[in-house]
């Protein structure tokens, strides 16, 4: 039985770990091999000027990522089958690399071979789980529930990893946006147009909060590119996930759709979002005495207790044993 508990104890020592050091395990991972191909891209474009003449689109749909030309998946003939065979289950999990800020061109295929990695992790560990216990389990019988296992868990885990990043994501482009709508208020009242006000934030916002200023640059980039002023709004709230980028998109469409005061709406709006920074701050305050709950139940009173009825207990042993005599 003890055995059993070790083993146990190991296979969640191992998940644990294995749930911790993966995202950062998988970011570096991708910065290295993006870092790489770029490297590699750029010594291999030629210095003559009719190259940047001839094809100065294609060389500009590259270098921001915009580009779908290829597999989603690569080249690996496994992964091809996989997203043939389940094209819904595919969509899904680019839309989840979308919203985690994974935009690199192999990151759909990074992806899907951390998920075939955690499959073999978790089948070797289940493995090793049912076959060296007492419960006498066939070894056929666990080969095939560690199978499971292993789809099922590799599945699951990678996808909380990605939901875990892309709501930190959010959380930290929400903290952002009030600050934004000041800066497009000041920029708009200033004389700058959209696409310059919005370069311009992007700039101010690099050391503040990156994320937000890499989706602004983002933002313009599609504004020079794309005409249709909505769909780029659209894919804006589609890479953020966030309430407040939503309300601010319908706001700027609007304006731009049918000619308001671009100023007006956004002062209105920057009233809002402040607001709502407020009430959730006062909601997170409001929260703190029920976290607190656990905490001083099994830290604190346990403390207390000892301090407050140590002596009175130390007494009384005292004095049933004879020793206050």
């Amino acid at each position: 039985m003890s055995e059993t508990m070790a083993t146990i104890c190991c296979f969640f020592v191992a998940l644990i770990s294995f749930y911790i050091l993966l995202p950062y395990a998988k970011k570096t991972v991708i910065g290295l091999i993006s870092d790489y191909r770029i490297l590699v891209r750029i010594k291999k474009l030629p210095s003559s000027q009719e190259y940047y003449e001839d094809d100065s689109d294609d060389v500009s749909s590259e270098s921001i990522g915009l580009s779908q030309k290829g597999s989603v998946v690569g080249d690996s003939a496994l992964f091809n089958y996989i997203a043939q065979m389940n094209s819904g289950l595919i969509e899904e999990m680019q839309e989840l690399l979308l919203k985690a800020g994974m935009r690199q061109r192999n990151a759909m295929e990074e992806f899907m071979k951390s998920k075939f990695n955690a499959a073999i992790a978790i089948f070797f560990i289940s493995f090793l789980i049912f076959s060296t216990n007492d419960w006498d389990i066939p070894l056929a019988m666990a080969f095939g529930l560690s199978l499971i296992a292993s789809i099922y868990g590799c599945h699951k885990l990678t996808n909380m990893n990605l939901e875990m990043i892309a709501e930190k994501r959010r959380e930290a482009i929400e903290h952002g946006v009030p600050d934004l709508i000041d800066l497009l208020v000041i920029c708009s009242e200033s004389g700058l147009d959209l696409n310059g006000s919005i370069k311009r934030i992007a700039r101010e916002l690099r050391t503040s909060n990156p994320i937000l200023a890499d989706e602004m640059s983002l933002t313009a980039i599609e504004l020079e590119m794309i005409p249709d002023s909505r769909q780029v709004f659209i894919n804006l709230e589609n890479r953020t996930n966030s309430l407040q980028i939503k309300t601010l998109s319908k706001t700027l469409s609007q304006s731009i759709e049918y000619g308001s005061s671009l100023s007006t709406s956004l002062r209105d709006l920057a009233v809002e979002s402040r607001q709502k920074r407020m009430l959730d701050a006062e909601a997170a305050a409001a929260q703190a005495p029920t976290l607190l709950t656990l905490p001083m139940m099994f830290f604190i009173m346990p403390c207390l207790f000892i301090v407050m009825l140590g002596p009175v207990v130390a007494g009384m042993i005292r004095s049933f044993s004879g020793g206050g005599s």
